[in-house]
């Protein structure tokens, strides 16, 4: 059963503790000890919690990681906290000073969920550097930040989900134009559980640029459907995109599917912070690592192997 309640603006707590990183005990304990959530109730007697509520509870999970303890900020009231969490700092050092008006006010207009105004500045940014310029020097850093003031509690995730879709099908779009017949192909995707599209809708852009017949397969991507995928397109090129750290036992399984069903065939690339801290396991099984995106630039196709059809007849995994 989903968590989401059937209005689609209201969450159960289940969800709110999923995406908060708040135990239900917590939150149910801050709303009933210190009254400074305030969540409406179904039918059933479910708490169902608004994103305005979600934000709260992020912005107080962070003050509450930053040293102040609960009972102190619920002597401050409810009021003037939800005041002070529309001021939350912003840490502009990853973003080009020439850009740090623009980046207060698209943060402004991400709040008010202006979309055409959003849309508007993120035009004008692809136009005055063109798309990798603006996404290196601009974009990327902007989408950063507007990801840790979510979690921090200053911008609803509404607010933070606008920029990001509208990046996200900005790329889209592009991908979506017809690639010349005779490029060698490459799947670019987001391993399973991963959601994060951004960076490999990136990569895809940019190995087009370069030559190649970008697939970009989608987020979530089992490893059973990258083998069909390369036994249906005859890749050359893999490309995985992790942004959450897997664990060690998925992580194990992973590269047993990666040396075992997809590197014989063709060559494995990973990218993403998940990946980070395994980069050098990675590369002692041959998996090429890159820690930015316009990375996938350096990657050259390679002559494709004479017995390829024959050895990608059948599926190489077991149910």
């Amino acid at each position: 059963m989903s968590n989401v309640a059937n209005d689609s603006q209201k969450f159960r707590i289940k969800s709110v503790a999923s995406t908060t990183g708040l135990s239900a005990h917590v939150i149910r304990k801050w709303e009933e000890r210190y009254q400074l959530v305030h969540p409406q109730r179904a039918s059933n007697g479910y708490r169902l919690f608004t994103e305005d509520d979600i934000q709260f509870l992020l912005y107080l999970k962070s003050q509450v990681d930053h040293g102040e303890s609960i009972g102190q900020l619920a002597q401050a009231g409810e009021h003037e906290l939800r005041q002070l969490m529309q001021h939350v700092p912003l840490d502009l050092s990853g973003i080009p000073s020439t850009y740090w008006n623009d980046a207060q006010e698209m943060i402004r207009s991400a709040r008010r969920q202006d979309v055409q105004e959003i849309t508007t500045m993120l035009e004008n940014w692809i136009d005055g550097l063109g798309l990798e310029q603006a996404l290196t020097i601009i974009i990327f850093p902007f989408l950063r930040l507007i990801g840790e003031l979510w979690h921090q509690g200053g911008i609803s995730l509404r607010g933070e989900q606008n920029v990001s879709r509208l990046v996200r099908q900005h790329l889209i779009n592009i991908i979506r134009e017809e690639s010349p017949l005779g490029r060698p192909h490459a799947l670019i995707a987001c391993v399973p559980g991963d959601f994060h599209e951004i960076g490999p809708l990136t990569a895809s852009v940019l190995l087009r640029r370069i030559g190649w017949h970008s697939i970009y397969l989608g987020p979530n991507v089992s490893f059973e459907m990258l083998e069909m995928a390369l036994r249906r397109k005859h890749a050359q090129l893999i490309i995985l995109s992790c942004i959450i750290e897997p664990g060690k036992g998925t992580l194990q399984t992973w590269i047993r599917d990666i040396t075992q069903h997809l590197q014989p065939l063709c060559e494995v690339v990973v990218g993403g912070r998940g990946f980070t801290p395994f980069a050098q396991l990675l590369g002692t099984h041959n998996i090429s690592y890159f820690g930015q995106v316009q990375e996938v630039k350096t990657v050259q196709p390679r002559t494709p192997l004479p017995h390829m059809a024959k050895n990608i007849s059948s599926s190489s995994f077991t149910t």
